[in-house]
């Protein structure tokens, strides 16, 4: 019954232009809100059609096979190239490397002594902390002043508090803002005194309707235009709430120069719903050598670590 009505004609173009548009609305979203959170489930709709073309298969239909694989490639290929697009992995030289971690305190709710235990294993040089409350202050300069001396925050009511702890001197130390919502940036030095890098610890507007996704994209080109001005290496940290394939975080990186370090998306089925919104960016001039994704005892995500050498005046 099925393959009969499956193998109709007009079914076929109706369910081939349906496939066809779902995935090109994927790609080339408009800028209207309701695409925008549609195109945020872009790997669910690529795993869908993956499923789709063996349904197909099963009910011999070989046009909409064809039709369902063909855009599932085409959506796996666009979220490939959406994160990073190299294809090999990077080399480790002997150029100085510079580890860097970020965490959503609001992401691991009251558990103060796992966070700390969490955020000392991720044994980076610098760490980006946001949604600081006055709750939390105090406990990370009690425990984590000794493993990293310098420091600076903004403690909020609200959740754009931000705070960044180093290991390393912090120069040029800088608040800039969108609208009222503060961003943190500064220049870390490196051990080796020709080396230096910098970095901007930013959080957006989480965009749940239309203004709240205008705001969080003024608020990315603020950045953008910030880190035109610097001459530096830089790291960009934050919780932009928004997928890497979406348009606003492609624009951030084309206007910046910026990178992605993540290189894949990793699915488990917990959190096949969510999507990454959280970001280590880097320029040109830094290679990420290795990232990963850091969860609580729950297996809940609650922040990001990357690593990340100098290139040589060549690979630049």
């Amino acid at each position: 019954m099925v393959t009969k009505i499956l193998s109709y004609r007009y079914i076929q173009v109706i369910i081939s232009a349906l496939i066809v548009l779902g995935a090109a609305l994927c790609i080339f979203t408009p800028n209207y809100y309701l695409f925008k959170m549609g195109s945020e489930f872009a790997i669910q709709i690529m795993l869908g059609y993956l499923v789709g073309g063996f349904i197909f298969l099963y009910f011999q239909q070989p046009k909409l096979t064809f039709t369902s694989f063909a855009c599932c490639a085409g959506l796996c290929l666009f979220l490939k190239y959406s994160t990073n697009a190299e294809m090999k992995a990077p080399i480790v030289t002997d150029s100085e490397i510079v580890n860097i971690a970020h965490f959503n305190l609001s992401s691991t709710g009251s558990d103060y002594e796992q966070t700390i235990k969490n955020i000392k294993e991720a044994d980076a040089d610098l760490v980006s902390i946001q949604e600081l409350t006055p709750d939390w202050l105090p406990v990370l300069e009690a425990e984590l002043s000794e493993l990293y001396p310098h420091s600076s925050s903004i403690v909020r009511m609200d959740p754009f508090g931000i705070a960044v702890y180093s290991k390393r001197p912090m120069l040029n130390m800088d608040t800039f803002y969108y609208q009222n919502i503060p961003n943190l940036a500064g220049t870390l030095t490196c051990e080796k005194g020709d080396k230096a890098l910098h970095f901007i610890a930013a959080h957006t507007t989480p965009p749940l309707y239309q203004t709240a996704h205008e705001h969080m994209q003024q608020h990315l080109e603020v950045i953008g235009n910030y880190i035109n001005k610097v001459n530096l290496p830089v790291i960009t940290m934050g919780d932009f709430y928004a997928p890497p394939w979406c348009r606003e975080i492609q624009d951030l990186k084309y206007a910046a120069g910026l990178n992605d370090s993540r290189r894949t998306a990793k699915l488990i089925v917990s959190q096949l719903f969510e999507n990454p919104v959280d970001y280590i960016l880097h320029s040109n001039q830094l290679t990420c050598i290795d990232f990963e994704s850091i969860a609580n005892q729950a297996s809940e995500h609650i922040g990001i670590r990357g690593a990340y050498q100098f290139n040589s005046p060549i690979e630049q």
